[in-house]
């Protein structure tokens, strides 16, 4: 699975520039078109951009499936819709002929909606309304949501995916990223199997830029990166995408269901770590 962005539609710089949407959509396009073929799942990300405009996901998704033929799954954040918002995005996928759509719960420092506006308790419930859609349509649409990995250290952390599992999900999505092929490899697998999850999870490779990026990463997403990823980092990005890869030939090794490669924006990136 390889994690891409939306088209994002550069802002007009006075008011009368045209906005042009089509040659945004044609370039969109084109450079997913690079990376055809190396991908089972195109997963369209949610993004939260203030200072530009960027397609919805399911809308990107769509149009992937009908330029491309690709299954493409938008990300669905729960947390940005009420309830029938959410299941109207999803009868619209279904609708469309997607294959697959991922759900996630979304950030914690969204403003609390009305009760009137009947949002979901949790990604689970989510989950399983979305699945009763699903399955009353008779579609074989598949569901993805997240992980996090530093859960799986507890009771309770087990059991949120396992439910997520049993509420509609067919494979999760793992955070943080395992980020080398030899410490970080061995304890996220270890997790994942002590977890009885062997089989339904996809580690992620995350392509870093430089040190600073590094550094950036684990103060904005609160992750703990070890030593050999920074020792990489100081040797430049080639030496950064080569740790991936190494990551990503263990997994294909070790037989895990699949790996998600995010490409922050650069689908080209995914041929590189491929290869």
């Amino acid at each position: 699975m390889v994690e891409v962005f939306p088209p994002i539609i550069p802002p007009a710089v006075d008011g009368g520039s045209p906005l042009r949407l089509a040659d945004s959509m044609e370039s969109y396009v084109g450079s997913i078109k690079e990376i055809q073929g190396i991908a089972d799942v195109i997963l369209v990300a949610s993004l939260k951009k203030q200072d530009q405009m960027a397609l919805p996901p399911i809308e990107a998704a769509l149009h992937l499936r009908k330029k491309l033929g690709l299954d493409a799954a938008p990300v669905l954040v729960v947390r940005n819709e009420n309830r029938l918002q959410l299941l109207s995005s999803v009868v619209e996928g279904l609708v469309g002929g997607l294959k697959s759509m991922m759900l996630v719960w979304g950030d914690s420092d969204l403003p609390r909606r009305s009760p009137l506006l009947l949002g979901f308790s949790g990604l689970s419930e989510a989950l399983q309304e979305a699945s009763q859609v699903r399955d009353k349509t008779r579609s074989r649409c598949r569901f993805f949501a997240p992980v996090d990995l530093r859960r799986l250290f507890t009771t309770a952390g087990v059991a949120l995916a396992k439910n997520r599992l049993a509420t509609g999900a067919s494979f999760l999505l793992a955070q943080p990223p395992t980020t080398d092929a030899a410490e970080t490899f061995d304890s996220h697998s270890k997790l994942i199997r002590t977890a009885g999850l062997e089989g339904k999870v996809l580690p992620s490779v995350f392509p870093f830029k430089n040190l600073l990026d590094v550094k950036e990463c684990e103060r904005y997403f609160g992750w703990r990166l070890p030593r050999e990823l920074h020792e990489a980092a100081k040797e430049g990005g080639s030496s950064l995408l080569g740790t991936q890869s190494e990551v990503i030939r263990r997994l294909r090794s070790e037989r895990f269901p699949g790996v998600y490669i995010s490409t922050r924006g650069t689908p080209g990136l995914a041929k590189i770590l491929l290869s």
